[in-house]
Formats: C-alpha cells, structure tokens, sequence
C-alpha cells in the first residue's frame, strides 16, 4: 500500500509538472512559446515575447503546480512525500513528456515547492531576488543565487531529515543544468547584456 502512495505521488507530481501554463497562455493569444525568443515556457521567455501580464500568469501557475504537487506529497506521505513530489513536479516542469521534454528552467515550480517544505526561507529568497531583478533587470542571476541560498541553507533547517537534503540538492542541480546556456554567459561575461527590457512592446513574432 505504501508503495502505492509514492508510486501515486511521484507520477501525480510529475503529470502536474508537465501542464506547461506559458504553452496554455501563449497558444491563448496565437503564439507558441516554444517558437519563439529563447524557446522556454517559462516566466521570463513569456515576458519578451507576449509581456508582463502573461509572464505573471506564467508564474504564478508554474508556483501554483509546485505547491499543489508538495501538499499532495505532504498529505499522503508526510515531509518525505512533499520533498519527492518537489523533485518529480520541477523535473515534469523541465523535461514535459507532453511537449517532447522541452518545458521551462525550473525557478517557479521550484519555489512553488519551497513554499510547502520551508516557507519562510523561500519568501526572504523571494524577496531578495525580486529587489535584485528590479534594479538589474537580470533574472537568471538572481534565480540562480537564489536556489544555491535555498540549496545550502536548507539542509541545515530541516532537522537532518535524509529526503529534504536530497530535496534541497537535487532541484539545485536540476536548476543549475536548465540554466547552463545562462552560466556560460555569466563565464563568458555577456549575461548582463540579456537584460529584461520594460519598455518595449512585446509582440510575441520573431523575438530572438
């Protein structure tokens, strides 16, 4: 019966991961996302290409999945199911069997997962990042900081509890080689040239 449960969790999770809002919302206004800028799905693609309200559904969906994945975890199988749904709902969000594995970078649902297993380390990381991305108007690099923060930190609060730090590790890593293009500009020196641009308007054709 147990075995029932986690096989329920993890495969729930990761079919909640695969349901990709930036494809929902772009399809909604005749684009797909996955044509278009850097081909993500998610929050910060959606903002270049269709703009600020579709990125802020996009997010809040990509979050949204994340909490409903860990509760569901939580619920059935204690912190040791939330922390495996946290990992099968990021990995569902990054690698959709639906759309041929090719889904967004991780950084929502992974927060959406944060909030479930250590809230109030994830709204002081939420925060700092949004302070950071408003001044710079660069995403990656804060997201980035931010999940190494939650990564190195969190094992620490969790009371040793074996599936949190597997948790914590793992979506750090998962992250980190979604975003791999972006730590190859950092390297390289040309990542702050990637800003977020608010003023201009989007289309949502032939954005590079």
């Amino acid at each position: 019966m147990t075995a029932f449960r986690w096989i329920f969790v993890i495969l729930l999770s990761y079919c909640l991961g695969c349901i990709q809002t930036g494809v929902i919302i772009s399809r909604a206004n005749n684009v797909d996302i996955r044509q278009q800028g850097s081909r993500s799905t998610g929050t910060t693609n959606m903002f270049r290409v269709l703009g600020a309200r579709a990125s802020l559904i996009t997010f809040a969906g990509d979050v949204l999945k994340g909490v409903i994945a860990a509760l569901i975890g939580l619920w059935t199988l204690g912190n040791a199911g939330a922390a495996m749904a946290g990992i099968a709902v990021v990995v569902g969000h990054t690698y959709p069997v639906f759309s041929k594995f090719r889904g967004g970078k991780g950084v929502a649902t992974s927060l959406g997962t944060a909030f479930v297993l250590n809230p109030v380390l994830a709204l002081i990381l939420l925060a700092i990042s949004a302070v950071g991305i408003g001044l710079t108007r660069v995403v990656s690099i804060f997201s980035l900081l931010s999940l190494l923060a939650f990564g190195v930190i969190n094992p620490f609060l969790c009371g040793g509890d074996p599936y949190e730090i597997v948790y914590s590790i793992v979506l750090l890593l998962l992250v980190f080689w979604a975003h791999r293009s972006n730590i190859g500009r950092m390297i390289n020196g040309t990542e702050m040239n990637n800003r977020l641009d608010f003023s201009r308007k989007k289309t949502g054709r032939n954005l590079k």
